[in-house]
């Protein structure tokens, strides 16, 4: 974490898209640039390759993706586009490809009625950058609604770090989800003091719609522990919560900051 005076607030900080513009996210923070492009190269392309490998896997139509073929002299790169009813077209640019690799397949395997075939070209999908992404945007859009209430605490800078460094298991696996999420995108306090703490719920947006759901543990309940109470819950398991209050501010209401802190920081199930 680091404090900014307002000059160099203006030179450092920029405006950031949560989750990332490409899945439909909006900008509603602000983080500093250094920060941004880091996630942005190291964590971000991640999670959205990882969805857009859902939606070539399962081939839904307007969606198209870059693919090769190999068959003797080389590899010719190409793009396979899925049409409304499912039918596929191969679309070939012969600028991006070898001219003596592009003669050769025209010549001697692109042939009418003729059986080709292709692979996928690899996509950038590490499943600890993915996990990494995915909290970043639960911290980025609890942050944009709470500010420093309580996330200035040094509880949170595991989480901060898990966020930077993706590799190391700096917390445990896994605190989000992509299953039976039923409630509207928001921020919810958690009504069970076992797992304390904010559900934060939110959508990526591609072809599909697919909804996250995302525990922040308040620092009176350990990671560890809340996750292991997660893990408990099943497809029956009923999960008691309450939204976080649109009409109360966090960021400069003294009332709503105080109430929200010793919610935090105490047991009391209510706000």
């Amino acid at each position: 974490m680091k404090n900014y005076s307002q000059e160099i607030a203006k030179q450092e900080l920029t405006e950031e898209d949560v989750p990332q513009k490409l899945l439909g996210g909006q900008r509603i923070t602000l983080t500093c640039k250094q920060c941004n492009n880091t996630c942005g190269t190291n964590i971000d392309v991640h999670l959205l390759e990882s969805i857009k490998s859902i939606e070539q896997r399962a081939f839904l139509p307007g969606t198209d993706r870059t693919v090769y073929i190999e068959k003797g002299e080389g590899r010719l790169k190409a793009t396979l586009k899925v049409g409304k009813d499912k039918e596929m077209f191969l679309n070939i640019d012969t600028k991006h490809n070898n001219p003596k690799t592009w003669s050769f397949y025209h010549e001697n395997v692109l042939l009418e009625d003729s059986i080709i075939d292709i692979q996928d070209a690899p996509l950038k999908r590490d499943a600890r950058r993915v996990s990494a992404a995915i909290l970043k945007n639960a911290y980025l859009i609890l942050f944009a609604r709470t500010g420093y209430t309580f996330l200035s605490d040094h509880f949170y800078d595991r989480l901060r770090q898990q966020i930077m460094t993706p590799e190391p298991y700096i917390l445990p696996e896994r605190l989000w989800t992509f299953q039976n999420v039923s409630v509207p995108d928001g921020i919810y306090l958690t009504k069970d003091n076992r797992y304390r703490g904010f559900f934060v719920v939110y959508s990526l947006r591609q072809k599909q719609n697919y909804r996250v759901c995302v525990l922040i543990p308040t620092p009176k309940v350990e990671y560890l522990f809340a996750c292991m109470e997660l893990r408990k819950i099943d497809g029956k398991s009923m999960i008691r919560v309450i939204q976080l209050p649109d009409n109360m501010d966090f960021m400069c209401d003294k009332k709503s900051v105080k109430r929200l802190y010793n919610w935090a920081y105490g047991w009391n199930l209510d706000l």
